[in-house]
């Protein structure tokens, strides 16, 4: 009869019975049978000698397919490395997946595919400073019970990969100028110059340089309640997870291409420096 064994497996059947059987020590058996002392009771306090099924006992539910477009987008978004992205979407949107789920489900990044440019600790040695924004602006249908047409407004510093985003009912040209102006209040450094994607910035303040990039990013329509694709939205407006979206990404967890530091920390620690 054919045995198959794990590819690791450092005992046979013959052995795993042997131990089960024995009167010896755990010790004993191991220094005896050349293995670890880990090895032997765990064949000991088992009564088959197979291997267990590596088959996952629970299997996670697929995403919605709007849940797989969502989360792909959050990480092209901030840049965000896997096991930050995996805390934003089980905390921040209230996605419940395992970091393997949610690793199988991610698509080639938009920065890979393009050339991804260097960031943080790197970015630094480069010669690169934090001085520079992104602005964008993504009109959004949304279905009947979520308000319709929104706004979506944010904002990614790219050396850090700090972020600042707000969903707003209606767009004006004053509304995007007070959306600035909170941007660079609550941003750790000093800004210079500014870049928008698909809308037009009318004043930003002296000293900042402004470029107007043409590429308008066309509409998303979302037919569906935003509460069956984010689970969180069923007791919280959008409005406010996506700030605290933002906070967690730039506060909660630390990255190691910024050197052991949160977004905000790093950006802070430069401010300090000057």
């Amino acid at each position: 009869m054919e045995i198959k064994l794990h590819a690791n497996a450092t005992t046979t059947p013959r052995v795993r019975r042997y131990l089960q059987q024995s009167d010896k020590s755990d010790r004993e058996l191991a220094l005896e049978l050349g293995i670890s002392v880990t090895t032997v009771r765990r064949w000991r306090n088992r009564e088959q000698v197979s291997d267990n099924h590596t088959t996952p006992k629970v299997i996670h539910k697929a995403m919605r397919q709007e849940q797989v477009a969502l989360i792909n987008a959050l990480r092209d978004t901030t840049g965000a490395p896997l096991d930050e992205l995996l805390l934003l979407v089980n905390e921040g949107l209230g996605i419940n997946v395992s970091r393997a789920t949610l690793n199988r489900y991610l698509k080639t990044a938009v920065t890979q595919r393009q050339g991804a440019p260097i960031t943080g600790v790197k970015a630094l040695k480069a010669g690169l400073q934090p001085t520079h924004l992104e602005l964008h602006h993504l009109p959004l249908s949304l279905h009947m019970d979520d308000g319709g047409q929104q706004h979506f407004l944010w904002a990614r510093e790219p050396v850090s990969g700090w972020c600042f985003a707000r969903l707003y009912a209606g767009i004006s040209p004053q509304l995007v100028v007070n959306w600035t102006d909170e941007l660079l209040n609550a941003c750790p450094v000093d800004i210079q110059s500014i870049e928008t994607f698909g809308f037009e910035l009318p004043y930003v303040g002296a000293g900042i340089v402004l470029k107007r990039n043409q590429i308008k990013p066309l509409a998303m329509q979302v037919v569906v309640p935003l509460a069956e694709i984010i689970p969180r939205m069923k007791s919280e407006p959008v409005g406010k997870v996506i700030e605290e979206i933002c906070d967690m990404f730039n506060q909660g967890k630390t990255q190691k291409k910024l050197g052991g530091s949160t977004p905000q920390a790093f950006l802070e620690a430069l401010r300090r420096k000057d």
